[in-house]
């Protein structure tokens, strides 16, 4: 096996392959994923991802690419191109190919996203549209070929259906006659040796017809009477020209389609690239990947890295970060065995691979993969018995192609992935020799990632600026499977074999045969891990405090929203409410005064007034009042006035409930808040106005009535500007000094003010008021001005 079949076996590569095949959407393009297509060019990197983003936002918006229907016509089209005739169902799915091919690359051009990479693609799709159009006419809907399209099949075809219909005809009135009642063995027609015949008793089968065979008990011969053998004469001759005009048609049909066999090739290979990048961006979208940066200049910047198989397989797989650069080429990993040294080091050598093919890797925004050419790997054993190579020999073997091969690189630096290096034999040894090869490797511009067990090599970092270290980290005795860069791992060789029910006497035997050195080194990595493990078991605890505490205010402030919400649809419901009831009684009170206006009744007028105010009364809403800011009342009493906190509105103390319960009102709303949502106004109270008692009244003329506030006699200005509402204005004292009314309202609200003051500045220059006022709450309060006329 050479190192590169090697290294995509070492990656599980063929995993990934097969995955992207499964995203495939045609046969060939199905076909062409399981190849190991790892290109070596920056640029060609750059379209294929350029061209999964296409498809990737072209299918984010509905759009599916149409490939699907183009099938693998190459076999097909090489026997054309050879001058062979194809049968009519073989060109029929050529022609079927040929309509998908049309249709997608007009799909790609009618496209109105920017999308030059798949408009790339696709520029070699030039079908011809004669050979289309006529293969497409020359076929019906049942897939035969058409006699509209060949008239003169047509014609043969019907003759010989003629001559059938007239040969089973004879053959049914010869069976239903009596005159072969005693000769026939059964009443059916059959064929034999392609001529229709019945079944007749061998001893009665003289002067009948032609013998075409007999049956195995030979009782029964098979007989093409003598009245239609001229007319199997006829047809045999009809269907040898029906089947000469039919090849002759096929072979036209082939030769048209042989001469475009190379475009057509080109064609195919054009929607196989782009059913690939369909499979790409499906498969990015399985790992949920991104599209990493790429240059050439060596740097791997991976946030979050998760292993592609793993994640491919299901598995929660633990992300981690991994960088290795033109400065810090080489990176040594360390740690116990199955803690996840190997899943890291695949992960590197796999999204190298995975950019080279085009496919999204498995990592965050913003991660970085350049090119390397090569990508190789020494991971797993590589003994040859039929070689003479022990296991310590075949990594040796490896060693000196990898070495070879990262010297020979062009343009783009080697990525070089190293299991163990150095293991198999004497340690000290070993190690120089790994360190060796590591040195040597860095030196030559490659980029390098080993694991190792060697506390020489774990301490690589501290004598070479050229490498950094990393830790697969143990947490309560347990692998987390997070890479730590910057730390050493401890091997925990004596650990894990306790762990795996050594005797204890042989792990304690094991312990005292270490050097002092060697345990003093091992007991400081194992407490800086216990340490670490210990401190990343508190930040995670942090962090999962702070999350929970962020999403507890997320929650408050939607439920803070969502009674916002409630209370101003509350708010405006009653208050819709009010103003059509107010609405109606001012709708009764017109209705009264044209009564009273008739038959006067002042009494009448009276309660009705009173209702009107009251309800007026009510329906008022308070304007919102500035955003609280002060801390809530330390004592209350009914009657106070406060601010609900969550409504900005300012309310009226109605109860003090028990607890820190207390009911306000807010215009025409009631409801229970906690205290701790209220603050309090210095003092400031709300006296709510007792009804009057309606006092008996003498008898008055209607003119009277011209005291009340009704729709006729009211102004409203709201929403206008200052000079259009004094014009306004002007209109209704005109208007209203000729009616019966000798009182105005005018309705200007309390908005910011400016509306209020501009007319209550002008009313004072109008002659014909004899007075004015801010009406009264049953009127509607300073919302209102009242004028009187003179």
């Amino acid at each position: 096996m050479d190192l590169v079949s090697r290294t995509l076996s070492a990656l599980d590569w063929p995993v990934v392959l097969d995955a992207l095949s499964r995203h495939a959407r045609t046969q060939r393009g199905a076909r062409a994923a399981k190849a190991p297509d790892l290109v070596g060019d920056l640029i060609a990197v750059r379209q294929r991802y350029a061209a999964v983003a296409e498809v990737g936002r072209l299918e984010a918006t509905g759009e599916r690419v149409p490939i699907g229907a183009v099938s693998d016509i190459q076999a097909l089209l090489s026997r054309a191109v050879r001058g062979s005739t194809l049968e009519g169902e073989d060109l029929r799915s050529v022609s079927q190919c040929l309509l998908a091919l049309r249709h997608l690359r007009r799909w790609v051009d009618e496209q109105e996203d920017d999308i030059p990479a798949l408009r790339i693609l696709v520029l070699p799709i030039d079908v011809d549209a004669e050979l289309c159009d006529t293969l497409d006419r020359s076929f019906d809907d049942t897939g035969k070929l058409s006699e509209r399209e060949y008239p003169e099949l047509g014609a043969l075809r019907r003759a010989a259906e003629r001559l059938r219909a007239r040969i089973q005809q004879t053959l049914d009135e010869i069976l239903s006659g009596n005159a072969l009642g005693g000769v026939l063995q059964d009443r059916y027609v059959t064929q034999r040796d392609g001529r229709f015949v019945i079944p007749v008793r061998a001893d009665r089968r003289r002067g009948l017809g032609i013998v075409h065979g007999r049956s195995q008990s030979g009782e029964t011969v098979f007989v093409e009477p003598a009245a239609v053998v001229e007319l199997h004469n006829e047809l045999s001759q009809a269907e040898s020209e029906l089947i000469a005009e039919t090849s002759r048609i096929l072979s036209v049909l082939s030769h048209m389609l042989g001469r475009f066999g190379a475009p057509l090739a080109d064609a195919l290979l054009a929607a196989e690239q782009v059913d690939l990048a369909v499979a790409r961006c499906g498969l990015g979208k399985e790992l949920k990947g991104v599209l990493p940066k790429v240059a050439d200049q060596g740097v791997i910047d991976l946030r979050q890295v998760r292993h592609p198989v793993l994640a491919l397989r299901g598995i929660d797989v633990v992300a981690n970060d991994l960088r290795l650069d033109g400065e810090v080429p080489g990176l040594v990993l360390s740690g116990p065995n199955t803690g996840g040294k190997t899943v890291a080091l695949k992960a590197l050598g796999l999204v190298a691979l995975m950019v080279r093919s085009g496919i999204p890797v498995p990592a965050l925004e913003g991660s970085r993969v350049d090119l390397f050419t090569p990508v190789v790997a020494d991971i797993g054993d590589w003994q040859s018995v039929e070689g003479d190579l022990s296991t310590f020999s075949g990594h040796v073997a490896v060693l000196k192609a990898m070495l070879v091969a990262a010297a020979q690189t062009q343009g783009s630096p080697a990525l070089v992935l190293l299991d163990e290096v150095g293991m198999g034999t004497d340690p000290a040894q070993g190690a120089a020799l790994a360190r060796a090869v590591l040195e040597t490797l860095v030196q030559g511009d490659a980029r390098v990632a080993a694991t190792t067990h060697f506390t020489e090599l774990k301490a690589l970092a501290a004598v070479d600026p050229r490498f950094q270290v990393a830790a697969v980290t143990i947490e309560d005795g347990r692998p987390t499977y997070r890479v730590q860069l910057g730390a050493a791992g401890e091997s925990h060789a004596l650990a894990i074999a306790q762990g795996l029910a050594l005797p204890q006497a042989v792990v304690d035997r094991a312990r005292q045969l270490l050097s002092s050195t060697q345990r003093e080194v091992s007991d400081l990595v194992s407490r800086l891990e216990d340490e670490r493990s210990a401190l990343a078991h508190q930040v995670r605890e942090q962090a999962a405090e702070r999350q929970a505490l962020h999403d507890q205010l997320a929650e408050l402030q939607a439920r803070e929203s969502r009674l916002e919400d409630r209370s101003r649809q509350l708010e405006r419901t009653v208050s819709e409410r009010f103003q059509a009831g107010l609405r109606d009684r001012e709708r009764d009170l017109k209705q009264l005064i044209a009564t009273l206006q008739a038959n006067p009744d002042l009494r009448r007028a009276g309660r009705t007034l009173e209702q009107i105010r009251a309800l007026s009364a009510a329906a008022q809403v308070a304007p919102p009042g500035p955003a609280p800011s002060g801390p809530p009342p330390t004592s209350l009493a009914v009657g106070d006035a406060v601010v609900v906190r969550s409504l900005h509105r300012k309310a009226r103390v109605l109860r003090l409930l028990k607890g820190d319960r207390v009911e306000v009102q807010a215009g025409v709303m009631k409801m229970k808040v906690a205290r701790a949502d209220l603050e309090g106004t210095r003092g400031e109270r709300i006296v709510v106005p007792s009804p009057r008692p309606v006092a008996p009244v003498a008898p008055a003329p209607p003119s009277s009535l011209g005291k009340l506030r009704v729709q006729a006699n009211t102004c409203d200005l709201r929403g206008q500007r200052v000079v259009d509402a004094l014009e306004q204005v002007d209109r209704f004292l005109a208007e209203l000094g000729g009616s019966d009314f000798d009182v105005g309202w005018i309705l200007h609200g309390h908005g910011t003010g400016a509306l209020k003051q501009a007319v209550r500045r002008h009313l004072p220059s109008r002659r014909e008021i004899k007075r004015w006022k801010p009406a009264d709450t049953s009127d509607g309060g300073d919302a209102f001005t009242m004028v009187e006329l003179g």
